[in-house]
């Protein structure tokens, strides 16, 4: 993480309005030392009854403000708003209403995370729902240390509607990228894809497919 993005995660825990949010993201996985890849956002989630978007943004803006850094809203809603914060360096920052935790959070260096082993379910979410290219490599990592069946175990117990089927064929999907898009050394590179071709074959044969 960069000097700025730790200041300015540092500065939302600071506030009382910050109660109930976690770090999640690449953020969190880079702040629990879980994964080493740079990052270009921070995110902050909530559940339902433990945090209010709104409140969190206004104490934030007022907070970023008094420290001369311009903040400015790109998506604002009761339940998502995107800032992009401008100081030292330039930054987005998410707050949004999310799943609630499902294990007692973890503290940090900057702030409250995540669970570590729900981090890795989370990002594990990730990769089934949207599939980037950043998804895969942090992934590949988790697994290093979790094991496959973790991932999919804690994945499973944030969303009831995780599927293994088809989260395989998202695991496929890795094709699309080329080798310049994945955040990985030249080395790792074909070894990931090695991987996720070879966990989808394994988890649609689990599937009968």
């Amino acid at each position: 993480m960069t000097g700025f993005q730790i200041e300015v995660a540092q500065l939302f825990f600071s506030l009382s309005t910050s109660r109930g949010f976690l770090l999640a993201g690449g953020a969190a996985l880079a702040a629990q030392d879980l994964t080493n890849r740079p990052t270009q956002d921070l995110d902050f989630f909530t559940g339902p009854d433990s945090g209010d978007v709104a409140a969190a943004r206004d104490g934030f803006e007022q907070a970023a403000q008094a420290q001369g850094w311009t903040v400015n809203r790109v998506r604002d809603g009761t339940t998502f708003c995107r800032l992009i914060v401008s100081g030292s360096d330039s930054l987005v920052v998410d707050l949004a209403l999310d799943t609630p935790p499902s294990r007692p959070p973890t503290a940090s260096f900057i702030g409250p995370t995540f669970d570590l082993e729900e981090l890795a379910g989370r990002k594990t979410l990730a990769l089934f729902d949207r599939a980037e290219a950043r998804d895969f490599t942090d992934v590949y990592i988790l697994t290093k240390r979790y094991g496959k069946e973790l991932l999919l175990a804690r994945a499973a117990e944030v969303d009831l509607g995780f599927d293994r089927a088809i989260f395989a064929q998202m695991l496929r999907t890795l094709t699309r990228f080329d080798d310049s898009e994945l955040p990985a050394t030249d080395d790792d590179k074909a070894v990931v894809r090695v991987f996720f071709a070879s966990w989808a074959a394994e988890l649609a044969g689990d599937a009968g497919l």
